[in-house]
């Protein structure tokens, strides 16, 4: 049997994630809890907002795992979020993406699949035209590297799957030599 063709493949880091859920239009929340992590210096690596039903939005966000007790603690203030608004965590996941070659709802749909059967949890999923991205707990993400690169086949020329460079918010500014 032939395998379905992806584009890619492509890992994060260790990350956390946080789903606030509440009642205001997505104007009001998305600018207020993204300045609020930026003015901390705290990467929001993913960051997805989707209308759960016609009153409620959810916003979730998943910053590196480092920075989990200060993300939790910033949104956990009294008065942060908005009237209405909840917020559930949890520690320790990452994200597999692929790039659908072709047929994406396809891949989107064999991946729920094989992961089910081999009990990887699925903690979100977001999609684009370009890309699948697939929250899942970072103890199985080697688990759900291995499934996709049973179950498809991967271009030889495939970038490496794992990240290679992480990037840090600083202070500290760096002149260039002609300066």
């Amino acid at each position: 049997m032939e395998r379905v063709k992806l584009g890619g493949l492509k890992q994060s880091l260790e990350l956390c994630q946080f789903d606030l859920k509440g009642p205001d239009s997505p104007e009001k929340i998305v600018p207020r809890v993204c300045k609020l992590l930026a003015s901390q210096k705290i990467n929001i690596a993913f960051l997805t907002l989707s209308q759960m039903n016609d009153e409620f939005h959810q916003l979730t966000m998943c910053p590196h795992q480092y920075d989990f007790t200060r993300t939790s603690g910033l949104l956990n203030t009294k008065g942060t979020l908005p009237r209405g608004w909840g917020i559930q965590s949890r520690k320790h996941v990452g994200i597999l993406t692929v790039f659908p070659h072709r047929s994406p709802i396809r891949i989107l749909g064999l991946v729920m699949v094989a992961w089910a059967a081999q009990s990887i949890p699925l903690h979100g999923i977001a999609t684009s035209l370009s890309a699948i991205s697939f929250i899942t707990d970072y103890r199985s993400i080697d688990r759900g590297i291995e499934i996709i690169q049973n179950s498809f086949q991967l271009p030889d020329d495939h970038a490496p799957i794992k990240p290679e460079l992480v990037y840090y918010q600083s202070d500290e500014v760096k002149k260039d030599k002609g300066n």
